[in-house]
């Protein structure tokens, strides 16, 4: 399994940059700019920065779906929606910028995690995965987005 450093930073973005703004996903409503926008959010909620979202797991998401999705034995489902409840809150899973906005702040992730000054957030559904589990998490989650716009 691939992971969160450098040079897969670097193919992320170039694969972001070859997905054209008009382009139209396999599944889903993403477009390009919402997508983008999408990665800085789980960035900076795995940093901790962001509040948008209470936990939403229990004991199930947290002791079995998490370890298997984290070990990739379980795909990431399409279409997944923001719970009803986080949808009246305003939950948008979504933080403004662009993909230079993106490369910084996973730049500034790997420099944390570098400089073991990287304290996670608890992931919004498998709760504390830690360091690790976010390389995990991100990497599969990022897949699993670019295979919905083909690149």
């Amino acid at each position: 399994m691939e992971h969160l450093d450098t040079d897969y930073v670097e193919r992320l973005i170039a694969r972001l940059g070859r997905i054209a703004p008009d382009a139209v996903p396999r599944w889903g409503l993403l477009r390009r700019d919402t997508l983008i926008e999408h990665f800085i959010w789980i960035a900076q909620h795995s940093m901790g920065r962001s509040r948008q979202m209470e936990f939403g797991g229990n004991w199930f998401t947290v002791h079995v779906m998490g370890p298997l999705f984290l070990h990739g034995l379980i795909p990431i489902p399409k279409n997944l929606q923001i719970p009803k409840a986080q949808q009246k809150r305003g939950v948008t899973m979504r933080e403004p910028g662009d993909l230079d906005t993106l490369w910084h702040l996973l730049e500034e992730y790997l420099n944390l995690v570098q400089a073991d000054e990287l304290h996670p957030a608890p992931h919004p559904v498998f709760g504390d995965i830690g360091i690790d589990g976010w390389d995990r998490a991100h990497v599969r989650h990022f897949e699993h987005h670019l295979r919905q716009f083909g690149v």
